[in-house]
């Protein structure tokens, strides 16, 4: 029997930088290539040299389009990688916007991990895959599977002969709002599952208390008045957020305060969004269908420029403003926190995981200064973090998606998550008579 080797090259009791090598004797696939976040030891990771020939793969299997499962794909292209990158057509579209933001923030930076050059070779070797379509690659059969996360976003299925491997990917929480719940429903048997656990230690509240505590921030920031500050992931989050701000507002349940969203980044992704409706959840498209628009809340105003950006210092409050990055690491975030933190009416939302090192992981652990550009801030805002919002399933999600193959016994390798969640959550397998082990980073695992 053909030995299949599996090796982490990223993600591996962490959450960025994800990246995974499959081989066998007809060939190599390299799933995902994204960025390392949060810090400087994790930023140096994506100079580091690479313990793998990029002109040796035949293809890459992507995911999704978040910069950390992305970011670093032109570099592959730079060092020789010629083969083709197989993803769904809306992340092939995102992974533009993505990887084009990417650019301009190295610009004014004096290191470059990619230039412009790679980065046109790069969406030239884009090949979309439409969900239960398959092609093939390496000597393998390949299918994709919605994964409920962001849009675009995907399982992905290898298949030789009668050997079966499933990534997960990013599995988002069933009830999302827009897209379809995360593919459960695997009828053959999988040798081999990989799969995340960025909340494998934790449950997320439901999504009716999260929308009650949304509510009573923004009726806060309304009797104060204030301003709320919610540092979004440009994609996903930031469309999620346009839409429970317009179901709200619809339903009296907030007033009809300003919305400002700062980021050019999430206003592309949303006309992405807007764009492929086939990725859409039933009730999605019964507000289509009945004239309303579900990301446009009534006092919705997209900020371009910079020097527009500049000028909500002098906003009046109550307002909502979006902007990016969404765990602070960057992005017009950081000029309304040098603005708004060291402010009592303040209120910062955050509404997806912040990694460790990053800013918005200090804020949530209770730093009382933060340095911004320079300049020391108080933090005398209120910091709310809004679980329900996460992109991510909880752990309870998470093991039932697993259930799902338990007819199968397959192994399951945990990898995209801490240490602690890797290990909590394999554990939790276990104690489900299912058989699973930490993906460690370097660490081939051989069937």
């Amino acid at each position: 029997m053909d030995k299949i080797r599996i090796t982490p090259l990223g993600a591996a009791q962490t959450v960025t930088g994800s990246a995974t090598l499959l081989e066998h004797a007809n060939g190599k696939v390299l799933i995902d290539f994204g960025i390392f976040q949060g810090g400087t030891e994790a930023e140096e990771m994506n100079f580091a040299p690479l313990n793998f020939d990029p002109a040796q793969l035949d293809a890459v299997a992507l995911t999704h389009a978040h910069l950390d499962h992305v970011g670093r794909l032109p570099r592959l292209v730079a060092e020789g990688f010629k083969g083709p990158i197989i993803t769904h057509p809306a992340s092939v579209e995102i992974a533009a916007v993505v990887l084009k933001d990417a650019l301009h923030l190295m610009e004014q930076s004096t290191r470059k991990l990619f230039s412009e050059e790679d980065l046109q070779k790069t969406l030239k070797l884009f090949r979309p895959l439409s969900y239960n379509q398959k092609t093939e690659a390496a000597g393998f059969e390949i299918e994709l599977f919605d994964a409920g996360h962001i849009l675009g976003s995907a399982h992905i299925q290898f298949r030789t002969g009668s050997r079966r491997i499933v990534f997960s990917g990013d599995i988002g929480q069933r009830g999302t709002p827009i897209i379809r719940d995360p593919w459960c429903r695997w009828p053959e048997g999988a040798e081999l599952v990989i799969v995340e656990s960025t909340y494998g230690d934790r449950q997320h509240k439901e999504l009716s208390s999260t929308l009650e505590e949304f509510c009573a921030i923004v009726n806060r920031a309304v009797r104060l008045p204030g301003v709320i500050l919610i540092p979004a992931f440009a994609i996903g989050r930031t469309q999620e957020l346009l839409y429970h701000l317009s179901q709200l507002m619809e339903e009296g349940r907030i007033p009809q305060i300003p919305v400002i969203l700062d980021s050019p980044m999430a206003e592309k992704v949303t006309s992405i969004y807007r764009r492929h409706r086939e990725c859409y959840d039933r009730e999605t498209w019964e507000i289509i269908e009945s004239g309303r628009l579900p990301f446009r809340p009534p006092y919705l105003r997209e900020v371009g420029s910079a020097e527009e950006s500049r000028s909500l210092s002098k906003l009046k409050p109550p307002a909502v403003i979006i902007a990016g990055s969404g765990m602070c690491t960057g992005g017009r975030i950081l000029h309304h926190m040098a603005t708004w933190l060291d402010k009592p009416s303040t209120s910062v939302v955050f509404v997806g995981f912040q990694g460790a090192g990053t800013l918005g992981r200090r804020l949530i652990d209770g730093a009382e200064t933060i340095h911004i550009h320079g300049q020391e801030l108080s933090v005398r805002a209120k910091i709310e973090t809004l679980g329900g919002f996460s992109a991510h399933a909880g752990q309870d999600q998470l093991l039932n998606w697993c259930k799902s193959f338990s007819d199968q016994k397959p192994l399951f390798l945990v990898n995209h998550g801490e240490k602690k969640s890797c290990e909590n959550f394999a554990g939790l397998l276990g104690e489900n008579a299912l058989q699973a082990q930490v993906a460690c980073l370097n660490q081939t695992v051989e069937l």
